[in-house]
């Protein structure tokens, strides 16, 4: 799955420091994504509980089964794109516990 995403107006959680509103981000097919180590860490240690999208926040994402490319604009003339972004996964620690069972912490 290939997956286009931007931000409107408002902030992104998995990604706040470089998410920009005007921003968007591209992952092919088979390129790992998701959200960076903080959000992933804040989120797998919550308490879960109904939570309400913060307001103000626009963004929108495609998804499709074909391969999307950015253009040359894109990846060399606008001179805008994120050469560090993979490092946002690099402090990501393993929460799998394969001997957890339902209602056991």
């Amino acid at each position: 799955m290939s997956e286009f995403m931007g931000l409107i107006t408002g902030h992104y959680e998995a990604k706040e420091e470089g998410f920009q509103p005007g921003g968007g981000s591209l992952h092919s097919m088979m390129t790992p994504h998701g959200p960076d180590a903080d959000c992933f860490e804040k989120n797998s240690t919550a308490v879960l509980k109904p939570e309400r999208v913060a307001e103000g926040t626009m963004a929108f994402m495609f998804e499709s089964s074909f391969s999307m490319a950015v253009t040359k604009w894109g990846l060399e003339t606008c001179q805008r794109l994120d050469k560090n972004y993979y490092q946002c996964w690099e402090p990501l620690k393993k929460h799998f516990n394969p001997n957890w069972k339902p209602g056991s912490k």
